[in-house]
């Protein structure tokens, strides 16, 4: 019984590497048949100067193929850049092909590159697997820009000033920003409120005084020539910077919601005149009254928050 399961054993190990051997077969006949080719444009090159290697290859249209990319190392050349040609494909091969652009600094005479490509495939359960074809080497020759040294050098003598650039202290200028921030910073937490506080002040008022030099402009030109377009563009200038002030949305609220408003409450009847004014096309001698109350009554809510502001509230 023993005797039997060895003589198994060795017909299953057999078999193994038959199948080894035939797959290894497959793969060299594989990798005859899809041969990239590659070569260098010039014959010659010198230290630190640039050379195009051409490499491409003709394959099956159903494989997916992968070029090397900057990230391969390219030794002894190193890599500069690259340029593809589109891929040319018919109903059987596809053609890809790159052009590298190579440096090198290495003092070989003769300094060879083979590069690979690489054919992606999946195993029998779906993970990636790929096969890694070389093309034949291909050399170029380097040509030295000294070619002999002699045993000895005759050394020029110069005794002439040479003025050079004094070099820029980093160290001193780094310690130099971090005590200027540090100032700021101690600046900031002590009178950083004050400051803000001064900042928002100089703002408010600003703000206010181009209204009303724009408000008092829009007026004069109602008093001229009064109209539904002109009372319209004095209501949305003053909605516009009461927006600013109250940090409320004036110009997406109608008369209604803005009389709910607490602190507008006393512009209700105002706001009515002036709104029935506009859409009923009968502009009457109070209307500039009217404007001239919301004109007022803006001032008045600018006193009450630069008073707020001053004294350390927001609100």
């Amino acid at each position: 019984m023993s005797s039997n399961i060895g003589q198994m054993a060795i017909i299953v190990r057999h078999i193994f590497f038959l199948c080894l051997g035939l797959l290894a077969g497959l793969e060299v006949a594989f990798a005859q048949e899809i041969k990239p080719m590659g070569h260098f444009v010039q014959d010659t090159i010198k230290i630190g100067e640039s050379i195009q290697y051409s490499f491409s290859l003709r394959y099956p249209a159903e494989l997916e193929v992968v070029f090397p990319d900057e990230n391969y190392s390219f030794l002894p050349f190193e890599y500069v850049d690259r340029t593809f040609v589109p891929t040319q494909t018919d109903s059987i091969t596809s053609f890809d092909s790159v052009v590298y652009t190579l440096t090198t600094f290495e003092l070989d005479t003769f300094q060879s590159l083979s590069l690979p490509i690489y054919i992606i495939s999946a195993d029998e359960e779906g993970r990636a697997d790929s096969i890694t074809i070389f093309a034949s080497p291909d050399s170029v020759y380097l040509q030295q820009l000294i070619t002999q040294l002699p045993d000895s050098l005759d050394l020029k003598e110069n005794t002439a000033y040479l003025d050079t650039p004094l070099q820029f202290n980093y160290p001193y200028f780094l310690i130099g920003l971090g005590i200027l921030i540090a100032l700021l910073l101690i600046v900031y937490l002590l009178f950083g409120e004050k400051i803000r506080r001064r900042w928002q002040l100089r703002r408010l008022r600003k703000n206010h005084e181009q209204f009303q030099e724009k408000f008092a402009q829009q007026l004069e030109q109602l008093r001229q020539s009064p109209n539904k377009e002109q009372s319209e563009q004095t209501l949305v200038l003053w909605k516009r910077y009461m927006e600013r002030l109250e940090r409320a949305p004036y110009t997406k609220m109608t008369t209604k919601e803005i009389s709910k408003l607490p602190e507008e409450q006393a512009l209700k009847d105002d706001l009515r005149a002036i709104d029935r004014s506009i859409y009923s096309h009968r502009l009457n001698g109070e209307l500039i009254g009217h404007f001239q109350h919301l004109e007022k009554h803006t001032h008045h809510r600018y006193e009450q928050r630069y008073q707020n502001i001053k004294h350390g509230s927001n609100r």
